[in-house]
């Protein structure tokens, strides 16, 4: 039997976007546990994940794991998924060393939230309507 640390996620939901936020440390110990969840949250059918790394300090290979697999799955589900890094430190230069960003798409930062869909507006053409007094051509 495979033993899984347990790791205490936060995932919310923002603008129909699934947010997990990554603990402070990602590393060997906790890895299999995040995989293991952000796998779940992407087979159940979400419809865009935004993998947050913007308060975590430390991310080792395991971590990259992580993210190389999520990107693995989402893009067999067709659904978009990004990372968000902080501005500077460790996780930002593992992103640079490795140059992650060319293969999931990376903000720094979390993004603000997104406009909401605009209304379908009424259309005041006149386009395929008759003005008084013409008749219509044939």
């Amino acid at each position: 039997m495979r033993h899984l640390s347990t790791v205490d996620l936060k995932v919310e939901q923002s603008s129909g976007v699934t947010i997990v936020h990554f603990p402070e440390e990602v590393d060997v110990v906790n890895a299999p546990a995040i995989r293991e969840r952000v796998l779940r949250l992407l087979n159940s059918g979400v419809s865009e994940m935004i993998l947050d790394l913007t308060g975590t300090r430390f991310l080792d290979s395991a971590g990259l794991h992580i993210i190389v697999r999520a990107h693995g799955r989402s893009t067999a589900l067709s659904i978009p998924l990004s990372a968000a890094i902080p501005a500077e430190g460790a996780v930002r230069r593992v992103f640079d060393l490795t140059a992650m960003a060319r293969l999931v798409p990376t903000t720094i930062g979390l993004p603000g939230p997104r406009p909401a869909a605009p209304a379908p507006s009424l259309s005041c053409s006149t386009a395929g309507t008759r003005r008084p007094g013409r008749k219509p051509r044939r």
